[in-house]
């Protein structure tokens, strides 16, 4: 390796960002070492999104305009409310006063004040009120066939329990009779159509589990392994042989300065591209009121890129290659890239790298790690197997001290391949998760507990490095146990509940129609 690599944990400066802005539901920027992070559009207003907009806004300030909402609704689905999917011979259907729709109230309710974007908060509602409805329309199915029916002398105990006529925290017998014949009836259906529902989920969440099904989850989860590793990451690869690839392809580290408009047609690309040319507008101002990505609230500024991280958002590829004679202050385009065309302004005038600097080297053993690996993971692997071999004959700290590295402490983990909720798994112990990563291959996994205790492993591969693992000692956490065997009859209930819901969800009696009936009816984006 070499010794002065200065990049070992170095992040690249902006311009190692990827450019994405294609006409997809979300925008990513990726920078390299973080993680990606999604970013929202910009929608044009269209009359179903308005249409969408007016529900919510009815539903959001104020519950007693539902007449006015069913109007909306009904000029969308010709007045017999819209039909999301099916469930068995039950349609989920959204229709004035029906339990679709008060649980988008319910879910909407929840949403006030909330800075969410506007159209994320409208799918969010309808989404949760929508997955409520299915999963009560499924329930109900399934408490009609066993012949669960909600009781007079049930019915009536709930509703002294439901707490619609208590005062001062009791059922109140006066806050009763006083109540209108409309009010008692409403409550009354209301808790005769949830009964069997709620009947059913209390059952399924109530069931015990043995003591000898306790005991047993209760031994795993006390019974776990300590690890301690060293990992050997792109940061080692020497920095004269990442200068040397990118001498050999410059192009690929070229900087630029570029902002860009995305839309939907080349037609409307053609347009908006022949007016800031004629200086008919900017291309900020085109930008902010018709770019479709995520940087119109900017005027399109995407900041600092490097060649590579733009190449990939054209259709043809060979196209990029005008960006690179491009001056400072040229607008280029239009060009396809994937559902969508876009233009260009260059900000700067591209520049060829600086072969030397610590950003381009981090920049370019990133790009080799995730776009040439075979070059960089050779390399990786030999060092890799170069330290074991040093670590055999010495210690890990010893190892990973003469390399510059440390080591990572992970603390007494069970074996907990299937990620059982009912334990503690990598992602609880592994802060830096790349052993945690490395033990999803259920191969790798049984290595690490397999093999004696206090023992160096071969290297093993984690993403885009490789891991020395040393193995620690296996320990018995007796307060575990006690907690599981404690409390395992509720948790089992609550997984039981879980698992019954993703059963129903994913049985061959749901039909779900929802993203595309939201799109074409709600938001009006058409198929």
């Amino acid at each position: 390796m070499s010794s002065n690599d200065n990049t070992n944990g170095k992040k690249p400066e902006d311009a190692g960002k990827v450019l994405s802005f294609g006409k997809t539901k979300n925008n990513t920027v990726e920078k390299q070492g973080k993680q990606t992070a999604a970013v929202e559009h910009k929608r044009k207003v269209t009359p179903g999104w308005i249409f969408g907009m007016v529900v919510l806004i009815l539903i959001a300030v104020s519950f007693v305009m539902a007449p006015a909402i069913q109007a909306v609704v009904g000029q969308k689905s010709n007045s017999t409310g819209i039909v999301f999917g099916t469930y068995g011979k039950d349609e989920i259907k959204y229709a004035n006063g029906n339990y679709f729709y008060k649980q988008v109230q319910n879910y909407a309710d929840q949403y006030k004040g909330s800075t969410t974007n506007q159209t994320q908060a409208l799918y969010q509602i309808w989404k949760s009120a929508y997955d409520s409805t299915v999963l009560f329309t499924a329930v109900n199915q399934l408490a009609s066939k066993a012949g669960i029916i909600a009781a007079d002398e049930v019915v009536k105990r709930a509703i002294i329990d439901s707490g619609a006529y208590d005062k001062d925290g009791k059922f109140d017998v006066t806050t009763y009779q006083n109540a209108s014949a409309e009010t008692k009836a409403s409550v009354e259906q209301s808790i005769r159509t949830n009964l069997p529902y709620q009947t059913v989920i209390d059952d399924v969440g109530s069931v015990l589990s043995s003591t000898a099904e306790a005991d047993y989850i209760a031994n795993m989860a006390s019974n776990g392994r300590s690890f301690r590793y060293v990992a050997i990451t792109p940061a080692l690869y020497p920095d004269n042989l990442a200068s040397q690839y990118a001498l050999e392809n410059k192009q690929l580290f070229y900087s630029m300065d570029m902002s860009v408009i995305t839309v939907s047609t080349q037609e409307e690309a053609q347009s908006l591209y022949d007016s800031i040319k004629s200086g008919s507008t900017t291309f900020e101002d085109a930008a902010t009121a018709n770019s479709l990505d995520s940087y119109a609230q900017d005027g399109g500024k995407v900041g600092k890129l490097y060649y590579y991280g733009i190449v990939s958002n054209f259709k043809t590829p060979d196209e990029a290659v005008a960006l690179l004679s491009a001056s400072e202050g040229d607008v280029l385009g239009p060009f396809e890239a994937t559902n969508s065309w876009t233009l260009y302004k260059m900000n700067s005038t591209p520049e060829e790298g600086d072969y030397a600097s610590a950003d381009l080297l981090a920049t370019v053993k990133a790009y080799l790690a995730n776009s040439d690996d075979a070059i960089i993971d050779t390399y990786l692997s030999d060092i890799a197997t170069q330290m074991k071999t040093e670590a055999t004959s010495s210690d890990l700290d010893t190892v990973a001290a003469a390399h510059g590295l440390t080591v990572s402490e992970v603390g007494s983990t069970p074996y907990n391949q299937g990620k059982s909720n009912y334990m503690a798994s990598f992602s609880n112990t592994d802060k830096d998760g790349l052993l945690g990563t490395a033990a999803s291959d259920n191969t790798v996994a049984q290595q690490l507990y397999s093999a004696d205790q206090n023992t160096i492993l071969d290297p093993i591969k984690s993403g885009i490095s490789y891991l020395l693992v040393q193995t620690g000692e296996d320990k018995t956490d007796d307060s575990m146990s006690s907690y599981i065997s404690m409390f395992y009859n509720y948790y089992s209930g609550s997984q039981n509940q879980q698992d019954f819901s993703q059963a129903l969800y994913t049985s061959d009696q749901f039909k779900d129609n929802f993203l595309t009936t939201f799109l074409q009816v709600v938001l009006g984006q058409g198929k």
